[in-house]
């Protein structure tokens, strides 16, 4: 092709949000992905926007909380916050999703009720700063659904229908009520007509939603996407850039006359990076795509870009378990909410001993398992509960009511009559864990947590079961039905990335932007610098700041 004004390297949320509103500022745009498909990570994310002071009825920005929202970030990132990057945030939020509304398909509603998650910080608040994906129908995707990413098979049910959070509990109750029975058996009816057409349902929600929104934007924009085309070298050229793009062997070269966006989405899947930047303790495992191999940051620094690594964590992180699928590769399955809040679960070290408030926030739940990591090195971790709680809740990849016998053989589900047969399979010390579960069990019957608070926040309770008749996040454990799995530090994304501006412009190492150079998503070092103060924040900036480099290229002379 004879060049465009833009490049987009990576087809995630954020690329695909600059491609748009590149477009829609008149310049014309290409967007290059290395992989078959859309979505990146974003496709097996919740898919939420952590966006402060955004009126949900209008998309107007609300002054009124805006130094509300700038003391909470403040408190949350530390002394290193930008302040540029933060009121960045916080007033560009409702343009982004006035334009979203506006121009493309895309469709998100705020969440009323979703804590941020550092609530004992000024500042914070029970909801209204998380916009979430309304649910999708893939079918008017048309063939272009097939190059929707999708999500994990262990999110899905019956071999390819999405649920959502809300579909859950109708799920469980469709037996028992009208009102859930109607809503399962529509859901059912559409997947089985799905699965005459396809291997997957079309029903989309969550990450899966806004992918396909995001997809369904660009095509209808006429935006060009290459797929399985790297990006191999980037080179500055006196009227732009002259870029080398790789597929299958073959290589083409693509004048680019304003500017280049990166947004190939971090280093996770990258040993070398992961080895530089990341703990011992969380090398191992991800939950991000493992195409994001550090593209993005790479072509950034063959450009002169710095990377920014002075982070209080250089990833967000997410506690999972895994299991080897029949197929033989590894199901990496993140515990969320789906059980470590709920009453009846309590989560030991290797030692057999309590070290975290179980109902916290994932990132925070594995900041204290690294702490631990960093005391006593090569420390392991479980959660344990009784069969109750798992035929009432379920267990990490087994669901609520399933059957436990595939995961016991497994070696997924460890089960024991007593804490000392729990405590000697599981390689703990007997007389430690059984005064564990004792002191635990006690207190829980009395509805508190001496030893770590737990239930005592709204965020605890928001993640517990408040139908729960006791308390939503505390019960006992029977010790006569044990069962436990071994839990991991995992990386949902990356913080360490390239150096930016509140403009998105990548900056040199002294500190200066470089011309035609941006990066969003988490080819940019997070303006969070390793916090994380509530849901959605990986995507929120994201899409925040392809927004805003895109808006300030159009501002550029010669645009």
């Amino acid at each position: 092709m004879d060049g465009v004004d833009v490049l987009v390297v990576g087809a995630g949320a954020a690329g695909m949000t600059a491609a748009l509103v590149a477009r829609a500022k008149g310049m014309s745009v290409l967007i290059v992905e290395a992989s078959d498909a859309v979505g990146g990570t974003t496709s097996t994310s919740a898919g939420t926007l952590w966006l402060p002071c955004v009126d949900d009825g209008r998309f107007q920005a609300d002054a009124r909380c805006e130094e509300q929202a700038r003391a909470y970030l403040r408190a949350c990132i530390g002394p290193c916050a930008d302040d540029a990057k933060i009121d960045a945030l916080i007033r560009t939020g409702a343009p982004l999703l006035r334009f979203l509304d506006d121009r493309t398909a895309v469709r998100l509603d705020a969440v009323p009720t979703h804590p941020d998650y550092l609530q004992s910080l000024p500042g914070a608040t029970m909801g209204g700063r998380a916009f979430a994906p309304r649910a999708f129908d893939g079918r008017t995707l048309g063939a272009a659904f097939g190059r929707v990413r999708p999500p994990l098979p262990e999110f899905m049910v019956l071999g390819g229908m999405m649920v959502s959070k809300a579909d859950i509990p109708m799920l469980l109750r469709a037996t028992r009520e009208p009102k859930a029975f109607v809503h399962a058996a529509k859901l059912l009816a559409r997947y089985a007509m799905d699965r005459l057409r396809g291997r997957r349902g079309t029903r989309l929600v969550m990450g899966n939603a806004l992918v396909g929104q995001l997809l369904k934007s660009v095509l209808r924009a006429g935006i060009p996407i290459r797929f399985e085309s790297p990006v191999t070298s980037v080179r500055r050229e006196r009227h732009g850039f002259h870029c080398t793009l790789g597929s299958a062997g073959s290589q083409e070269t693509l004048h680019v006359r304003k500017a280049v966006v990166l947004a190939t989405g971090g280093f996770s899947g990258n040993a070398g990076l992961r080895e530089a930047w990341l703990p011992p303790a969380a090398r191992r495992h991800s939950v991000a795509y493992r195409g994001n191999a550090g593209a993005g940051i790479e072509l950034g620094r063959s450009l002169g870009g710095g990377v920014e690594t002075t982070h209080a964590q250089p990833a967000f992180w997410m506690p999972v378990s895994t299991m080897t699928r029949r197929d033989k590769t590894t199901a990496v399955f993140p515990h969320i909410v789906l059980d470590r809040a709920k009453p009846g679960s309590l989560a030991v070290d290797g030692r057999g001993r309590r070290f975290v408030n179980e109902a916290d926030a994932y990132h925070h739940f594995c900041e204290a398992m690294l702490r631990r990591s960093e005391q006593h090195p090569g420390d392991r971790f479980f959660l344990i509960a009784d069969r109750h709680f798992v035929r009432a809740y379920g267990l990490g990849l087994i669901r609520p009511g399933g059957k436990t016998h595939r995961f016991e053989r497994a070696g997924y589900l460890v089960t024991a009559g007593s804490a000392g047969e729990l405590a000697h399979q599981l390689g703990l010390p007997a007389d430690t864990l059984a005064a564990t579960l004792q002191q635990f069990n006690e207190n829980a019957a009395q509805g508190h947590d001496p030893d770590f608070a737990r239930g005592t926040s709204p965020l605890n309770r928001h993640n517990g079961d408040p139908s729960h008749p006791a308390h939503p996040c505390l019960a006992p454990l029977d010790v006569a039905s044990l069962c436990a799995v071994e839990l991991h530090v995992a990386d949902l994304a990356t913080s360490v990335g390239l150096a930016t501006d509140e403009h998105a412009r990548v900056l040199d190492a002294g500190g200066r932007p470089i011309p035609g150079v941006y990066a969003c998503g988490n080819d940019m070092a997070s303006m969070m610098r390793g916090s994380y103060p509530g849901p959605g924040t990986t995507l929120g900036p994201g899409m925040v700041f392809a927004y805003r480099a895109m808006t300030h290229l159009a501002q550029e002379p010669g645009c």
